[in-house]
């Protein structure tokens, strides 16, 4: 099940619209931008560098996780409030303490009760858990964290996707790491957590699919569902004349046909990292329209960037993938555009996108954008804040598809820095993310962007 529907600015929205109305610098910005930064964290008790989207209520909240900061510095789960000023009203839900998870990075989810689900790459038993975050029964209540299901014993998973919930109430996410008894530290596991038959019981894992060569290994996304399957990405391996280990997968995880069968996994496509390919997904895949997949590749593609051992890489790319016309049949992979990190471009995305009206894609890069804003970077030589893109659809076919930056970020002047989730999309097209350095206290913040 997907976010709450709705969302979207306060209910006096035209004094914030205002106040927030900033024309981008940016040469290639082609139209006016609204954007603020709706909170800055200052680490505790209020969290730090949050590395995951945001999901959106009914009324407008925003609901998130911090990777760090909180009580114990262990990260949080925390609710923003939308008011007719900045900052928003923010509100920690809870603290992790270890024993009940530590360091989320994933996405959070609502349930049809209105619980909160995710999962922590730490903590639990040792290699993370899955929790369910319920709301409190009388207004103003403390919500109720319980661990779902707490990996450790052996099992060296540690998940790491955002959680998918399928029919009945089953759990479905990713892990690094590999299986017991599996070989090698990157092998990665798709996994199922099945609700119990009765309440107050034990949660169920079931280990659909353990990767390997040619597979694919280290998926560092979660799945999403079409048509009965499962589909994901795979950050190493595949094809062995990519890189040292392989520029990773996309993949096809098909429920058995009888209950207790094995899933079937299909590799729909093998990343190169050529110019007329990507490589190293980090982002779960977006279904658009007719079944076709779109990501993000880390790097890949025609755009030049040049990497922290004075070698030259392509700085990203966003992909299509078209199912094909017959069942069996192959899938189409198509770049839809290359970053080139020069001229305000950004680099690097690690997130997915999301469909907008008329088909746009937005999303975030964590690196690239304006050089002279000094962010640290690991990767590349030249690396910027990133940005947030708006990358529209051509209007005829066979044509360009034309981005847009809608926000160059700075780290400067209590602006964010370092996105590395993905965005939300509200009912109004209010967008809504997170940084995960920046802000007025260098700490991370919750943004909003209004094409």
């Amino acid at each position: 099940m997907a976010s709450r529907p709705g969302g979207g600015w306060p209910k006096s929205p035209f004094l914030l619209l205002a106040a927030l109305a900033i024309l981008m610098p940016s040469a290639s910005t082609a139209q006016a931008t609204s954007y603020h930064v709706l909170y800055s964290f200052k680490g505790n008790p209020d969290g730090a560098e949050p590395e995951a989207g945001l999901v959106i209520d009914k009324d407008g909240a925003l609901y998130g996780t911090t990777f760090a900061g909180g009580t114990s510095k262990l990260g949080t789960v925390f609710e923003l409030t939308p008011t007719t000023a900045v900052p928003w009203e923010e509100t920690v839900l809870h603290n992790f303490g270890g024993a009940d998870g530590e360091y989320p990075a994933s996405a959070l989810v609502f349930g049809s009760t209105g619980a909160l689900y995710g999962a922590t790459g730490g903590g639990g038993g040792g290699a993370g858990a899955i929790f369910e975050l319920a709301p409190p029964s009388t207004t103003g209540g403390a919500w109720t964290e319980t661990v779902l299901y707490a990996f450790g014993g052996g099992q060296n998973v540690y998940p790491n996707g955002g959680v998918l919930i399928g029919p009945g109430g089953t759990l479905y996410t990713t892990t690094r790491g590999s299986a017991v008894g599996g070989i090698g530290p990157n092998l990665g596991l798709v996994i199922a957590l099945a609700p119990p038959a009765t309440p107050g019981g034990e949660w169920t894992e079931d280990q659909l699919y353990t990767f390997g060569y040619p597979q694919g290994e280290l998926p560092l996304a979660g799945v999403v569902a079409k048509g009965g399957s499962l589909f994901g990405t795979t950050w190493y391996a595949g094809d062995v004349n990519c890189g040292l280990g392989g520029c990773g997968t996309v993949y096809e995880l098909a429920a058995p046909a009888t209950v207790g069968g094995a899933w079937t996994e299909t590799t729909i496509h093998t990343f190169t990292g050529r110019p007329g390919d990507g490589g190293g997904s980090a982002a779960t895949l977006t279904v658009g329209p007719g079944g076709v997949l779109y990501g993000t590749t880390a790097y890949g593609g025609s755009g030049a960037c040049t990497t922290g051992n004075s070698g030259l890489e392509g700085c990203g790319t966003i992909f299509q993938l078209t199912p094909p016309a017959e069942p069996g049949g192959a899938w189409t992979d198509s770049v839809l555009y290359s970053f080139t990190g020069i001229n305000g471009d950004g680099s690097y995305p690690v997130a997915s996108v999301v469909v907008g009206k008329n088909g746009a894609l937005y999303g975030t890069t964590q690196y690239g954008g304006n050089v002279t804003s000094v962010c640290p970077s690991s990767y590349y030589v030249l690396g910027g804040c990133g940005i947030v893109f708006e990358l529209t659809p051509p209007t005829a076919p066979g044509g360009a598809w034309t981005e847009t930056i809608l926000h160059d970020f700075t780290g400067q002047n209590g602006d964010g820095a370092l996105p590395v989730a993905s965005l939300a999309l509200s009912s109004t097209g209010v967008l809504y993310g997170t940084t995960s350095a920046g802000g007025a206290a260098g700490k991370g913040t919750v943004f909003a962007v209004k094409p």
